[in-house]
């Protein structure tokens, strides 16, 4: 069964994929081995090609790139606390 998501632990592939506008950002997780994934809706299966284009040096304008980089690293920021807030709480006592 194919699925119709991308996924992707590449910050870099990751922020090609968002600013070209090839596939839409579902999530941000994380991963086994504290890594942060990105999830990709890829309804058409695009997500492969996609990566190839990148690897062979596909341009997109910087303005998009570094845009879509500062959008991609706050969403990896808020997966990560996420994260510390979870181990945090997980220790916490309450008191009433």
């Amino acid at each position: 069964m194919m699925q119709d998501i991308f996924c992707t632990e590449r910050l870099p592939l990751a922020i090609f994929l968002h600013a070209s506008q090839r596939l839409t950002l579902f999530n941000c997780e994380l991963a086994e081995g504290g890594k942060v994934q990105f999830i990709f809706a890829d309804p058409e299966h695009k997500g492969d090609q996609a990566e190839l284009d990148f690897e062979n040096g596909e341009c997109i304008p910087a303005k998009s790139l570094f845009a879509s980089q500062t959008y991609l690293r706050r969403r990896m920021s808020n997966a990560l606390n996420r994260k510390a807030e979870n181990r945090n709480n997980k220790y916490a006592c309450h008191i009433r």
